[in-house]
């Protein structure tokens, strides 16, 4: 760890789950060359698996000795947290922290709950030691989760939930794992960013501490924070083709939050129905996809613009073949607010800055430019 404490860029490379042979030869080449120190330089890294262009999740350590799970990292939330051992409707499968097998596990004892479109989950605030990529900090407050009211969790191939989200959103004043990481001096600056890869392509990656030049082409755009409570930025528009589908006319305006835990582009019930309108409809043998128009989002006075290649997701149906279907929904989660998730990540690599005084999110062309149809 010595040699992990002066770097200022901290790499994660996240692998897409291989679907065919090839992609597989593809991706344990790529493992191992991770393993060697060759693929991302000498920093700590470790596998995050990407499950069907929906779930980015990867590895954390808890406890001493160290404790492995698997844990969705989200821009979206603001806590950590893991099914206890002590929990008896979590998943089966999976890790289960184990207080009694850490020697440096410390009970706090606040009540932790954390709310869901499909129930909950509830438990207790505990401390311990906690390990991103390599990087150790101690005393670190996550939930111990003991039970969960949340049918789908038993679904998701990830244990818990690493929220990478704002300090001021955070249950229990905890405090967040970049700000940790910061006062210790293992990253010389409040940055991180993801690269997200499609269509199972290996290289994805979450990066501690700027940004990795090698994933983006061209320069940053910057679009300032609206305020200190998520990542949410001003919105201006939503444009399909130049014709504006969004009303931000509203007396605080439009928001855009750009979250790595959604798996589609949300947006507020009385605006999308206009912008599903103008897409049109998206065959679900893909064979229309090419012809769909291109979604611009206007935020911080800039347009960046979606193509279908990107807000169209793809999938195996029950029968094995490749079905297409749209990855924009209405959501209502209070006021003109649209979610920025997965579709609109891979196209654009993404750093969120919580530099004290210039909180911001910054986009640049991401490497890969354009999904692999599969029709």
């Amino acid at each position: 760890l010595s040699g992990v404490a002066g770097a200022s860029v901290i790499s994660v490379p996240l692998t897409h789950k291989p679907k065919t042979l090839a992609e597989f030869k593809n991706a344990t080449q790529r493992r191992q060359a991770v393993r060697r120190g060759k693929l991302l330089g000498d920093s700590p890294t470790v596998t995050i698996f990407n499950e069907k262009d929906s779930e980015y999740y990867g590895e954390v350590e808890v406890g001493t000795p160290p404790q492995k799970f698997q844990v969705l990292y989200d821009t979206g939330s603001a806590n950590f947290w893991v099914p206890s051992s002590k929990c008896t409707n979590c998943k089966k499968t999976g890790g289960h922290y184990d207080a009694t097998a850490s020697s440096t596990y410390t009970k706090k004892g606040d009540y932790f709950m954390m709310m869901y479109g499909s129930g909950m989950c509830t438990g207790t605030l505990s401390l311990d030691t906690v390990a991103m990529a390599g990087l150790s900090m101690t005393e670190f407050a996550f939930g111990e989760v003991t039970s969960e009211a949340a049918a789908n969790f038993g679904s998701k191939k990830f244990d818990g939930i690493l929220g990478m989200g704002r300090q001021a959103s955070a249950l229990g004043a905890v405090r967040q794992p970049m700000d940790i990481l910061l006062a210790q001096g293992k990253v010389k600056e409040n940055k991180f960013a993801f690269y997200l890869t499609s269509d199972g392509r290996a290289g994805s990656a979450l990066t501690l501490g700027g940004a990795d030049g090698a994933s983006y082409t061209g320069d940053f755009a910057y679009v300032p924070l609206m305020g200190d409570l998520d990542w949410s930025v001003k919105a201006n528009d939503v444009k399909v083709n130049g014709a504006s589908v969004a009303d931000c006319s509203y007396e605080y305006s439009c928001q855009m939050i750009v979250d790595t835990g959604t798996d589609v582009i949300t947006g507020p019930p009385k605006d999308v129905p206009a912008l599903l309108e103008k897409i049109g409809k998206v065959a679900q043998d893909c064979s229309n996809v090419k012809d769909l128009p291109t979604v611009t989002f206007s935020m911080g006075g800039k347009d960046f613009d979606v193509g279908p290649d990107f807000y169209v997701k793809r999938a195996k149906d029950e029968s094995g073949k490749v079905a297409c279907a749209l990855g924009v929904q209405a959501m209502d989660i209070g006021g003109p607010v649209w979610i920025l998730g997965a579709p609109f990540l891979r196209k654009y690599y993404a750093m969120w800055d919580a530099t004290q005084g210039q909180e911001r999110v910054g986009f640049a062309l991401a490497k890969q430019q354009e999904a692999v149809l599969v029709v």
